[in-house]
């Protein structure tokens, strides 16, 4: 599954928020999704849904610091960069798990290099990934665990702090987000993700009917919009054509 990270900046002031949003924008694996200069409201309208790759975030901010901030939406993004003017944080700021402490005024070789980091961790993660053909998920049930072998799973299903994972032998609910498992599943080109709340396996596409993709279990799956361009693209590279012209 191949795509830019996501970015959400958190700031109270505006030309820090354009400084990064430019930086962003020049780095080509990045991809600004929305932007903060009110903690409060950040804390409310971010979503697990929203996909976060990367939290820029500021530690002072009236109304909430970023280092409390943190605390409640940490779980919501893969990697937590704090930018701030002090130094005097960065102890506190690795205790809430921060992947990266940016001083400002922070330049843009300094930011190139903070994220060349990140890539380079991201890059590890899908290597690892990819060594592995199964992985076990825990139950609602005490000690139980399930085996969920990759060639067995047709699709997960996102649905709200947990996840439908359909397998062959039956379907299984998780205690996980769809960002955990696109990470999971992220460089095995088997499985590529149709909407917010679907991943699927191409090796169960039973059919594909204009917005609508229907799995080998039954399963119907409509087609995202974000999603489309790269999906239909998939679908030609395996579509036979004849090569023979109509007249024939």
């Amino acid at each position: 599954m191949d795509g830019k990270l996501n970015c959400v900046i958190i700031d109270d002031e505006k030309h820090a928020v354009d400084l990064l949003g430019d930086y962003i924008e020049a780095m080509p694996n990045l991809h600004l999704v929305k932007y903060f200069t009110d903690p409060l409201k950040a804390l409310i309208d971010i979503t697990v849904e929203d996909n976060i790759d990367i939290l820029f975030m500021d530690v002072d901010m009236p109304g909430m610091t970023g280092l409390d901030l943190s605390q409640a939406i940490r779980y919501k993004t893969k990697y937590l960069v704090f930018t701030t003017a002090h130094s005097k944080y960065a102890i506190d700021a690795f205790g809430v798990q921060a992947n990266e402490y940016l001083l400002k005024p922070i330049s843009m070789s300094k930011f190139a290099l903070m994220i060349n980091r990140l890539l380079k961790s991201e890059s590890s993660l899908k290597k690892a990934s990819n060594d592995e053909d199964f992985f076990f998920i825990k139950t609602d049930q005490v000690q139980k665990y399930v085996r969920i072998n990759l060639k067995d799973l047709i699709a997960v299903e996102g649905l709200n702090n947990y996840v439908k994972i359909h397998t062959v032998g039956g379907m299984h609910i998780a205690y996980l987000t769809m960002k955990e498992l696109e990470v999971k599943l992220d460089g095995n080109n088997s499985f590529i993700r149709v909407q917010r709340s679907f991943i699927i396996s191409m090796d169960f596409i039973n059919k594909v009917e204009g917005a609508s993709i229907t799995l080998n279990n039954k399963l119907e799956v409509p087609l995202g919009t974000t999603y489309k361009k790269h999906f239909l693209t998939f679908l030609e590279k395996k579509t036979l054509r004849s090569s023979r012209g109509l007249s024939e």
